[in-house]
């Protein structure tokens, strides 16, 4: 089975990384009842950076197969426990929810394209298509990332963080039946 992992690095900074992806105690993967903590964030933090004070890694990653003449897949979100970072000034529970809802979005997208490949159907032989169609999601999810920040500017506006958040927890539980099992 081919796998696709793509990460982002929330800030408008998109890494894409190709190859195999195992479960490991670096990576989480979203779920209901699992919410990030400081703990989570192991990198080292960028000093040169001064507009930043805590950076989510987080990604969408694919892998797909065929199966009585369709392609089958598995979409999952996970969060990059060593990529991501905090700087001292931003320990605090409302950073911490910001990033939480950049976690909260990449999960949202990951259902999103799991609703439109079930959808879709595409047929083995497709995959080029499929790649495509896949794509398209990742830069929906990417522009999304970056308008969250730019609109909250980076969670300093406390009212439009709270407005994402409320409309993020509305669009996880409308698309409730498309999460991962």
């Amino acid at each position: 089975m081919n796998i696709q992992k793509i990460s982002l690095i929330v800030v408008s900074v998109l890494l894409l990384f190709v190859g195999t992806s195992s479960t490991t105690t670096d990576t989480i993967y979203w779920t209901e009842d699992y919410k990030l903590t400081w703990n989570d964030f192991k990198g080292q933090p960028d000093y040169n950076i001064k507009t930043i004070s805590a950076l989510s890694s987080s990604g969408l990653m694919h892998s797909k197969g065929c199966k009585n003449g369709e392609i089958i897949f598995e979409v999952l979100s996970y969060f990059e426990k060593k990529e991501s970072w905090v700087k001292a000034e931003a320990y605090t529970t409302h950073h911490l929810k910001h990033e939480q809802i950049h976690f909260d979005i990449t999960e949202l997208y990951a259902r999103k394209l799991r609703r439109a490949l079930s959808e879709q159907k595409f047929k083995c032989g497709q995959e080029e298509a499929f790649e495509y169609y896949v794509s398209k999601f990742i830069k929906d999810w990417h522009q999304v990332q970056h308008n969250y920040d730019a609109t909250s500017r980076h969670s300093i506006n406390r009212e439009v963080q709270a407005e994402w958040f409320q409309r993020i927890e509305i669009e996880l539980l409308l698309l409730d039946e498309y999460r991962s099992r």
